[in-house]
């Protein structure tokens, strides 16, 4: 509750990758940590990507994928209004907007993609998910 507070859950253009040298970190409260957060980001889209992210070092956790955990806390800490919000419309119509970085994963250079669905104008689904395969190319 007396941590410090943060505008942005992760720095633009951050990279966490695998960090041999920095120290590790108990697993199970690492585990615990993204666990919650993998849990709130139903509700919270902003944070579903930086937590998919941090869930990848579940099985090896160091300091630095803590400190990237710490961070979305102090975010969420900073913005406890923002969420979901479903407002009643007149119109339905159905807006779907997708997208993908090329091969920007330093770990394995595979790409992730993206997709929002919104119904009325409310975000009724998103996922984005890291490619099973190295890509060529983004066309």
């Amino acid at each position: 509750m007396g941590c410090k507070t943060t505008e942005v859950s992760i720095e633009q253009n951050h990279r966490i990758e695998n960090d041999e040298e920095n120290p590790k970190v108990e697993k199970t409260q690492y585990q615990k940590l993204v666990g919650k957060l993998i849990y709130l980001s139903h509700n919270r889209p902003d944070i579903a990507c930086v937590v998919s992210v941090v869930s990848q070092f579940m099985h090896d956790p160091r300091e630095r994928h803590l400190q990237a955990v710490d961070r979305i806390i102090q975010y969420l800490k900073a913005s406890p209004g923002k969420g979901l919000l479903l407002k009643k419309g007149e119109n339905l119509s159905m807006k779907v907007y997708t997208d993908a970085n090329y091969a920007r994963s330093i770990v394995d250079r595979k790409s992730i993609t993206g997709y929002c669905t919104f119904l009325g104008g409310n975000l009724v689904t998103w996922r984005s998910k890291k490619q099973n395969v190295v890509a060529r190319s983004s066309t």
